[in-house]
């Protein structure tokens, strides 16, 4: 949790001079670095002093503290939206005051100097030529101001908008660290990752419409009062076109805003289950689920993509009438003006015409488009208000008395000065020579007399003061609306100093009663009283992506003696010199690359740095091999934490005899019992849990002494994904060197290249064939044809009027007679109306074709592309999984695919739109003047060096701003997976800090990009400015005979460019970036799948001949087939020559393995961490490259469908995985068992009654299996591989997260219901696989003992026999035991 940037870089942008920030020559640097180089962090700028998330957070949190506070006095509902306007209203008044400016002066302004310009060039001579010259240099004056204060004003929008998102990230952050435990489970991190994605950057947009809400009314106003006093009626009656065009377009804004909250939700739902495919993908392979969760996410997007097409034709419609709303309005004045028997004039009509653009961009471009934005601000506002309202963890009833309270040992020197500071994050004065020789004493304590480590006479003294945690009449429950209690009236005081121990069965309230200690469990009555600052380790190991030693002291000062001290009480030192850079390692997301034991030990490792008085441990044990869990249970937590209080939730009942007392808790009630003789006095039937326990006192993997000898452990990026098994637990030692850069480098790799050919071409093909590409392309030409002969028939209708009015005025100036003069006649006007009223209509019916069959083509392109890449993905082999962190494949399927839906059609029309437009543009100008090409080329080529220049620079550094985003989203999903954790340690100003560094590198990539781009734009309307500065002048210095309508057609044009190209351009940078999007979903297309997938579309699918490296032996090119109807009937496996790699390149970490198993004989694979244990379930599964043959029952498993082979092994991973949705679904997915099937197998597993009171087999699962306790995921995972019967079952240490009775239960169901069939089981402890038929030894990935454990034992130098020896003599004899019992019966059976 470091962020990445720590060298300063001033931005050039505070020292930079007035004149510099006006034309924006201060960003010419950034230009020059970023042409010349790819960009790297390195090279980017601190972001400003005002834009740093710690003082945008402080400033809007206080803001929305002070809104909460006036709301509940006057308990009205509090309003998000109004504190974010309070936090920023200044800036919005500054940039009110810009856009006056922009708005009223000088785009209201320019119209009226055109009129007056060309008055010039009427035949009659309306004006002189030196105010023709003033006026055309009026119109050029505002033209250039325009460019700048336009560029500046859209800049001010964006970075403001920019930083309300800032904001509002920072205060959704700290909320989340604050939120309560049962509001956690309401929301899915990924929910809470969505609003800090999404939803926020709806305030980027909004800053830009939000003052045309009320200019826009206000300059109709004024234009509708103009065009009345020179127009009349024919006036109002092309307001009126504009009019009722608004409303429909603002209604169809409203609709749109409506369908993206439907998308949101329908997006959010598919994200989720994305995240729970990936995270479950090893168990997902294994158990061949791929197809229903295939058709499940299919389902889900196709729900998604009906709520996208419905938006997409409004939108459609939306862009139609862009083009059509201004055309249309003209058209009703200048017709009105001829029914009316008005005079139309160039100058009237063009000065009409440029108020209808202003008008429609006005109205109903930003105007309509603003209400659409502000709906969904407003959508996401509620969203954000929505979660901020959340509960808050509250500690009502809990009283921690300040000050480090240790206990004095009468003669033992230790420290006892109470800190005043209620801080308990501050470092301690603490004299280590000190804590040395008080530990040592503690623990001559502990081991000579009795475990109480508190004199007696301190009892009587100080009897009051002794305890160190008091609950008194505590009940609790998770829901509120929960008709059971969790915790039912607890009353219980811990003796400071002592260690006590929770025990219980699964799910009888161990966790909850430690989540109340914390507070993090809401007390319905009692109170919870602490004495000291808490430690905590919880039961699921939480670590970040930082450095080892990041995660072990965690915020704290780091003190050299005391780290190597409990790095070493916590058995971590053979694991750093495994590590490739020791402690500085970095761990991936999730601690990507760490085994279950390390998590475990480093998450202990932290709770046991920190100097304070109650440690909390939740089940640290279970996690962690027999031999290592007695080291840790001995030197960490009863030596080095000797004379602290200490609390130990657990299921190694092996522990209680060691302790002070013992908590005994069942169905939400606490026993305390002081020693175990009085727990057994009360509990008999604990008498044999414990000696069965005390059994398993042994050790296989672990052992300290072991992995001294033992090869250095594979640094592997095993298992990316939480809680899933560890698939390469026997990777080899080089394994991963390589690797380990990219983990300490974890940002992502460009995309860029991998996909051959045309990213657009690719995009629209995906889409349709090409016949319909290319009529698509085709409408939109028509569409442009027809808008441009609209604009180009306008001049040619005023000059005919002008010309017949002429004619008109002199025939009735000959003919004196007055009536003549209103005998206007209009009937030869007739056939120009006709065709006239025939170019706008087919601008219209052309236009919504094209937009409708455009949008039709997009969706169905974003549905493909979803569809390939995702089966693409969930056929491709785990070693993708392995080497990806979750987080970058499900940026491709929630931010690459939202883009895809939704951003590139937006994008593509838009760009297609105004390009069209400009190029009409443009033809029209050479029309009327042909000679304007040559300056016209002129600048065409600069705008080419220009966009050159700039998309370089702009891709880089979109691209650095994508980089810069991922930790942003990782951080907040890291601490929502910590929160217990952080909350326990007041870590939470630590992860703030943190969280507002990785928002500042984001904030400096972004304010990068936003200047760039605005930058980009002004240079583009400074050249526009030119452009309009040549044809005006042209026309008024150089006398070319033109007439005034023709002059007003290029004058009028090349105004509307001014804006439009610079959108253009954008939009056309915009495309290129969304195209990116594209590319990164393509990438994913083209993942290899696993040999042997089976694959409707070639049924035959041949693989091709491969020579083992090893061994030179040719596999004969054979063909892939099903498997026979009811394969495996027997259970016979046969390893020939086999040897697997996870990579290619890599050396195989199973080596040469020659094995038989015999039909229904039980195998336990034992071997020290690395021997290449879980590598033969991987090789077995074929999870990875597998050379040589592997038979079952005579087949060989390299020459059927790897789905057949799944199907037909039955296996019970290491860490159970639910899926969220029933327990149906999870028991059976496919829906192929009946009803009594499934109550049967839950029956066996005794989980029947649990939820035969609740819905039955539609109880609900959350995401992950969370509202299941360890143990029932476990039983859950039995339940299926009962329901299966398959002939083959395999276990993977699944004895680990789970209690004696638990355990007892899996290991009887497995001899009796499976009794049949051949059993692997990868043993975890030795006394689970003593009596099985074989056991096979494995080391460095290969063979070395394969015999009954009897005959294993008689060889005394043996591996099998070292690795007993190892557990102790008294464990050494049992096991022995065990042995010879279970060989005598199988001879004598």
């Amino acid at each position: 949790m470091d962020a990445t940037k720590t060298t300063t870089n001033p931005n050039p942008r505070e020292k930079a001079n007035f004149l510099s920030v006006l034309f924006w020559t201060w960003t010419l640097k950034l230009f020059r670095t970023g042409y010349s180089k790819i960009l790297e962090p390195e090279d980017l700028f601190d972001p400003l002093k005002i834009d740093r998330s710690s003082v945008l957070g402080d400033r809007l949190e206080k803001q929305w503290n002070l809104e909460l506070e006036s709301t509940k006095k006057s308990k009205r509902r509090p309003n998000f939206l109004k504190t974010i306007f309070r936090c920023f209203a200044w800036e919005y008044f500054m940039f009110g005051i810009l856009h006056t400016f922009n708005e009223f002066i000088l785009r209201l302004g320019t119209p009226l100097l055109l009129g007056q310009l060309l008055r010039y060039f009427r035949g009659t001579g309306g004006s002189y030529y030196n105010d023709a010259l003033m006026y055309a240099g009026g119109i050029c004056l505002a033209t250039g101001i325009n460019a700048i204060t336009l560029n500046q004003s859209i800049f001010g929008a964006f970075h403001l908008g920019g930083k309300i998102r800032i904001a509002v990230c920072s205060v959704v952050y700290r909320k989340a660290l604050r939120l309560s435990t049962t509001a956690l489970g309401e929301t899915a991190p990924g929910k809470i990752v969505n609003l800090v994605a999404n939803d926020v950057n709806r305030f980027d947009l909004v800053s830009i419409f939000l003052h045309h809400m009320w200019s826009a009314p206000l300059t109709t106003i004024i234009i509708g009062y103009f065009l009345y006093t020179e127009a009349g009626y024919a006036g109002i009656l092309g307001i009126g076109a504009v009019f009722i065009v608004v409303p429909i377009q603002s209604y169809t804004g409203k609709l749109s805003s409506k369908f993206r909250l439907q998308t949101a939700i329908k997006t959010d739902e598919r994200v989720r289950l994305m995240d729970e495919i990936i995270s479950g993908v090893q168990v997902i392979k294994m158990y061949a689920w791929e197809k229903p969760f295939c058709t499940m996410i299919a389902l889900a997007r196709k729900l998604e993509l009906k709520v996208v097409q419905k938006n997409s034709w409004i939108r459609g419609i939306f862009m139609t009438f862009n083009l059509f709303t201004t055309r249309v309005a003209i058209y009703c004045t200048l017709v009105g003006m001829l029914f009316f028997g008005q005079q139309i004039t160039a100058e009237k009509a063009f000065v009409f015409s440029s108020l209808f653009n202003i008008l429609a961009h006005t109205m109903s471009a930003m105007f309509v488009r603003g209400i659409a934005e502000i709906a969904e601000c407003i959508v996401a506002v509620r969203r954000l208000q929505y979660f901020l309202m959340y509960d808050e963890v509250e500690n009502v009833n809990r009283t921690v008395y300040s000050g480090r309270l240790s206990v004095d040992h009468g003669s033992i020197g230790v420290n006892n000065k109470l800190s005043s500071s209620t801080k308990f994050d501050l470092p301690y004065i603490d004299d280590e020579s000190n804590d040395v020789t008080s530990d040592t004493i503690n623990t001559k304590l502990i081991r000579h007399n009795e475990p109480t480590s508190v004199p007696q006479n301190k009892h009587q003294n100080d009897k009051n003061k002794s305890w160190a945690v008091k609950l008194t009449n505590v009940t609790t429950k998770w829901e509120p609306s929960n008709p059971e209690n969790t915790l039912q009236d607890i009353n219980f005081k811990l003796e400071r100093g002592k260690l006590y121990a929770i025990i219980g069965a699964v799910g009888a309230g161990k966790s909850s009663l430690l989540s109340a200690i914390l507070g993090e469990l809401p007390l319905m009555q009692g109170s919870v009283e602490l004495k000291g600052g808490l430690s905590y380790a919880a039961q699921e190991a939480w670590v970040f992506g930082s450095t080892v030693r990041q995660n072990i002291i965690f915020g704290e000062p780091y003190d050299r003696q005391r780290y190597q001290r409990v790095v070493k009480a916590c058995a971590l030192l053979s694991d750093f010199k495994q590590f490739p850079q020791g402690d500085q390692t970095i761990v991936g997301e999730r601690g990507s690359s760490l085994s279950g034991g390390q998590k475990a030990r480093i998450n202990l490792a932290r709770a046991v740095y920190r100097q304070v008085d109650i440690y909390i441990f939740d089940d640290p044990l279970s996690a962690v091999d027999t031999h290592v869990g007695k080291h840790l249970f001995e030197e960490c937590i009863q030596y080095y934490l000797a004379g602290k209080t200490r609390v130990l939730a657990t299921h190694q009942l092996q522990y209680i005899k060691s302790v002070d007392g013992i908590l005994l808790m069942e169905h939400g009630t606490v026993r305390l019992f002081a020693n175990y003789m009085d727990l057994l006095a009360i509990c008999p039937d604990y008498s044999t849990l414990l000696a069965s326990d005390s059994t398993s006192e042994n050790d296989e993997s672990l052992s300290l002494s072991a992995e001294k000898i033992s090869m250095r452990r594979q640094w592997s990026s095993a298992s990316n994904r939480s809680r899933t098994p560890d698939q390469s637990g026997g990777d080899t030692d080089v394994e991963d060197d390589e690797e380990e850069n990219e983990v300490i480098n974890n940002i992502e790799g460009t995309s860029r290249g991998v996909i051959k050919g045309s990213i657009f071409m690719k995009y629209f093909r995906s889409g349709a064939n090409i016949c319909f590409v290319i009529m698509v392309g085709i409408l939109f030409l028509l569409t442009q044809g027809a808008a441009s002969l609209n604009d180009y028939f306008v001049q040619i209708l005023v000059n005919e009027e002008e010309t017949r009015y002429v004619e008109h005025l002199t025939k009735s100036s000959n003919n004196t007679d007055e009536p003549a003069v209103n005998q206007y006649d209009i009937t030869p006007a007739f056939p120009y109306v006709y065709a006239y009223t025939g170019i706008v209509l087919s601008v219209f019916v052309i236009g919504i074709t094209r937009s409708l069959s455009f949008y039709a083509l997009c969706v169905k392109a974003s549905q493909r592309l979803h569809d390939w890449s995702f089966e693409a993905l969930i056929r491709t082999s785990m070693r993708f999984f392995d080497t990806n962190p979750s987080g970058r494949i499900l940026n491709r399927f929630s931010k690459d695919m939202g883009a895809i839906d939704e951003l590139l059609p937006k994008a593509l029309l838009d760009a297609g739109q105004i390009i069209m437009m400009m190029v009409g543009s443009l033809v029209i100008v050479c029309v009327v003047n042909p000679i304007f090409i040559v300056p016209l080329v002129i600048i065409a080529f600069i705008f080419y060096w220009i966009r050159k220049v700039y998309l370089k620079t702009s891709k880089n550094v979109k691209r650095l701003e994508g980089m810069m985003r991922s930790p942003v989203f990782t951080h907040l999903n890291t601490t929502l997976n910590g929160l217990s954790t952080i909350r326990a340690y007041g870590a939470q100003n630590i992860l703030k800090k943190e969280f507002d560094n990785f928002q500042d590198s984001h904030s400096s990539s972004w304010y990068m990009f936003i200047t760039t781009s605005t930058a980009f734009g002004f240079s583009l309307d400074l050249f526009c400015f030119l452009f309009t500065a040549i044809v005006t002048f042209s026309f008024v210095l150089i006398d070319m005979g033109i007439s005034g309508a023709e002059v007003g057609l290029a004058i009028t044009t090349v105004m509307s460019m001014t804006g439009m190209i610079q959108w253009g351009m954008r939009q056309g940078a915009e495309v290129t970036n969304q195209l990116m999007s594209v590319e990164r979903v393509l990438e994913y297309t083209l993942l290899p799948p696993e040999d042997n997938v089976f694959d409707e579309k070639q049924m035959l699918k041949k693989t091709k001949a491969k020579t083992s490296k090893k061994k030179g032996i040719l596999v004969e090119e054979k063909i892939v087939n099903h498997s026979p109807e009811s394969w495996p009937t027997e259970g016979c496996i046969k390893f020939h020559h086999v040897y697997m790699r996870y990579v290619e390149e890599d050396p195989p970490v199973l080596k040469g393995l020659n094995i038989v198993i015999k039909a229904k004989e039980k195998v336990g694979i034992v071997g020290r961490t690395g021997a290449g244990k879980s590598s033969l379930i991987s090789a077995l599964f074929r999870l990875a490259k597998v050379e040589g043959v592997i038979e079952i029952d005579g087949i060989d498993t390299g020459s059927i469908y790897l789905e057949d082979l799944r199907r037909n092994i039955s296996i019970i991973p290491q860490d159970p995985v639910l899926f969220s949705g029933t327990l149906r679904k999870n028991l059976d997915p496919f829906n192929e068992f009946k009803d009594e099937a499934l109550w049967s197998a839950l029956e066996e597993v005794e989980l029947k009654d649990s939820f035969a009171m609740v819905n039955g087999l539609d109880s609900r699962v959350f995401d992950r299996g969370t509202n299941f306790s360890a143990g029932q995921r476990q039983l859950v995972c039995l339940a299926r591989a009962i329901l299966r019967n398959n002939k083959v079952l395999m276990l993977d240490e699944a004895t680990a997260n789970v209690d004696p009775h638990t355990d007892g239960l899996i290991q009887r169901t497995i001899r009796t219901k499976f009794s049949e069939c051949t059993v692997l089981t990868v043993a975890h402890r030795l006394n689970t696989i003593m009596d099985s038929d074989k056991v096979l030894v494995m080391d460095k990935g290969r063979m070395v003992e394969f015999d009954h454990p009897c005959i294993l034992l008689k060889n005394d130098h043996g591996h099998f026999t070292s690795l007993v020896k190892q557990t102790g003599r008294a464990m050494t004899d049992q096991l022995m035991r065990i042995a010879k019992q279970a060989y005598d019966n199988k001879l004598n059976g």
